[in-house]
């Protein structure tokens, strides 16, 4: 069962308090830090925080303000965790490790949460903080220290990531492809290949995924059909499935979903399943809930299956 929610907001304040009600909030939800804000009468924000696999996704809201995380509170925390920042809208101005990155909306940008850093957000903003456990980082990338503080647009793989991200800040969580922990999985490959990761491609890889693609389409009936099984089949780990899949510009999820979907479709099509439901065909396809089915059928063709199939007849 997916955790609940968490809110956050200064309309909770008394009077006067919002800036402290704030740095608390803060601390909760992420780690202890310090704020302050040029306009303190006038400061307001809010957090919502989602529990997503193994990560979180927080979706910040605030008038400007000035954040700062000191070595005193690092030296009083158990836990090691990374924050990738990605600014829905408004500016962001990150400092960590001597380096500097002003991050523009449809950008993002890692800082590491047992180092010192402060932000700058000049203007009313809103933010997508991922909270990341430092196991779950090196899973996909060797130094994320490397790479912390710098700007993920400029390089082409930091650009894909930026987009993947931001995809996820503005998704509408019930019409996920996967479970969230696999959606997870999905972002840490592409993290890898935008943080760093320079392997070339080979013709051994290219035939592997050409092999998992084949799996999948001999698969995607049962609906128990997930990442970790399919990189199984193929003697690879998870990590590598995701990362392969990435490489060609694409994701384990995406591919799953668009051939359920076509199946679905060629089924809704053929006279000889005229008598079999909506719920049937779903069912055929791997998809668990007819609802998520018909969601996603009217996303990728225009038309729910019902309203499909009757065109067809008329």
């Amino acid at each position: 069962m997916t955790e609940a929610a968490r809110h956050w907001s200064t309309g909770k304040a008394r009077p006067g308090e919002a800036l402290s009600y704030w740095v608390e909030a803060m601390c909760e939800a992420f780690l202890e830090m310090k704020a302050d804000s040029p306009q303190p009468s006038g400061f307001s924000a809010s957090i919502t925080q989602h529990p997503f696999g193994p990560i979180d996704l927080n979706y910040a809201d605030t008038t400007c303000q000035e954040v700062w995380r000191t070595k005193h509170a690092i030296a009083g925390s158990r836990k090691h965790t990374f924050y990738l920042l990605y600014m829905r809208a408004g500016r962001l101005k990150a400092r960590q490790r001597g380096r500097e990155a002003l991050v523009q909306p449809g950008d993002c940008v890692l800082i590491d949460g047992m180092e010192p850093y402060s932000f700058s957000f000049p203007d009313t903003n809103r933010c997508l903080s991922v909270q990341m456990p430092e196991d779950w980082v090196h899973q996909w990338i060797k130094t994320p220290e490397s790479a912390t503080a710098i700007s993920f647009s400029a390089s082409g793989w930091g650009r894909r990531f930026a987009r993947a991200v931001g995809d996820l800040a503005e998704r509408d969580f019930d019409t996920l492809a996967l479970p969230r922990a696999s959606v997870a999985d999905e972002l840490g490959a592409l993290l890898s290949l935008a943080g760093g990761r320079t392997e070339t491609k080979s013709a051994h890889r290219e035939v592997l995924l050409q092999r998992i693609r084949l799996n999948i389409r001999e698969r995607m009936h049962d609906c128990a059909l997930d990442a970790q099984s399919a990189a199984e089949a193929s003697g690879i780990s998870r990590r590598y499935l995701h990362l392969l899949f990435a490489e060609a510009g694409t994701s384990f999820g995406w591919t799953l979903m668009a051939l359920r979907l076509e199946r679905a479709k060629q089924f809704l099509s053929d006279p000889r399943f005229m008598n079999e439901s909506v719920g049937e065909i779903a069912s055929r396809c791997g998809f668990l809930e007819p609802s998520h089915f018909a969601r996603r059928f009217r996303a990728r063709f225009g038309a729910a299956p019902a309203a499909f199939r009757q065109s067809l007849r008329a």
